[in-house]
């Protein structure tokens, strides 16, 4: 039997048949709110949750992270530290060697100019001295004497120091003057290659 024959069976008119209808619906409704409500307090209450364990995981990643970038940039000054003190250790022993073959023995010094003899009759004038003549002997007696071991000195030390064998000639032939070095310049470059 239909709800509004029941009512009419009952004795209810169609106004209280409507109110009551209206009550129920309005229970319904006040009802499924609160369920509503209920649950989206709920879903909110679990979004924070979340919310939190995920800031809490990224807050703890990120320290991992840090934490691992600094022991690697430790270790990383660490290592540059040893390679330099490696490397200052390795040049200070190459150098010393370097430059212990020229220094040894002392850069040729100019010889004094003999003085004029004075001749024996005092009216007779003075020989001119002419300079170029004074150079020439030098040239010449530089490849037996203690000047030749001055050459070879300057030339390794040139050749140490990365000199091409034009390079040392040219430096050669300004301090001791003209002459013949081609064997001086093989067997010193020869040597400053080894």
């Amino acid at each position: 039997m239909p709800y509004y024959a029941w009512g009419m069976s009952a004795g209810l008119e169609p106004e209280e048949l409507a109110a009551q209808a209206a009550e129920a619906v309005r229970r319904i409704v006040s009802e499924a709110e609160s369920r509503a409500a209920e649950i989206v307090r709920e879903a909110e209450t679990q979004a924070a949750k979340i919310r939190e364990t995920a800031e809490a995981d990224a807050s703890q990643a990120r320290e991992r992270a840090e934490g691992d970038a600094r022991a690697q940039i430790e270790a990383a000054k660490r290592a540059l530290d040893e390679l330099g003190g490696t490397l200052a250790a390795a040049a200070s022993q190459a150098v010393p060697q370097a430059e212990t073959q020229p220094e040894p023995e002392p850069e040729p010094q100019p010889e004094p100019e003999p003085e004029p003899e004075p001749d024996e009759s005092p009216g007779a004038p003075e020989a001119p001295v002419s300079p170029p003549a004074e150079e020439t002997p030098t040239a010449e007696a530089s490849t037996g004497n203690g000047d030749d071991a001055a050459e070879r000195l300057v030339a390794m030390k040139l050749a140490v120091e990365g000199k091409d064998p034009a390079a040392i000639e040219a430096e050669l032939i300004e301090r001791f003057g003209p002459g013949d070095r081609s064997e001086l310049l093989r067997e010193v470059v020869s040597r400053a290659a080894r």
